[in-house]
């Protein structure tokens, strides 16, 4: 049984979170690129290789999950979604039939709740 497709967005730390169903779907990718739809909003997370633009390189010993600093990306997220905090926010991907891809809705993001220890 795959995992789910859970993208989690830390807007405070400026990073974003790909969970083991993401790197399951793509494949266990060594790359992958972030592209984003400023009309529709979505997000595009695609396995790639390290001569396409802004590929981001996934360490090997990453297994479970993978964590990518994005400051500059969540702003431009932020500015698309009209988001105003910075409360954490988890959102579930759709894998593109026939491609090494998952596209995430930002709109259909769902905050969530910070937990004080």
């Amino acid at each position: 049984m795959s995992s789910q497709i859970i993208l989690t967005l830390n807007l405070a730390e400026g990073s974003l979170l790909l969970n083991e169903g993401i790197l399951e779907a793509l494949g266990w990718p060594q790359q992958v690129q972030l592209l984003i739809n400023n009309s529709t909003g979505q997000l595009l997370l695609r396995a790639c290789t390290v001569e396409d633009a802004e590929a981001v390189v996934i360490q090997a010993e990453s297994t479970e999950q993978f964590e990518i600093s994005g400051r500059s990306l969540l702003k431009k997220i932020r500015q698309i979604v009209g988001w105003a905090d910075d409360q954490p926010r988890m959102c579930y991907g759709e894998r593109m039939p026939g491609q090494p891809a998952i596209v995430f809705n930002l709109a259909d993001a769902v905050a969530l709740e910070i937990v004080e220890q």
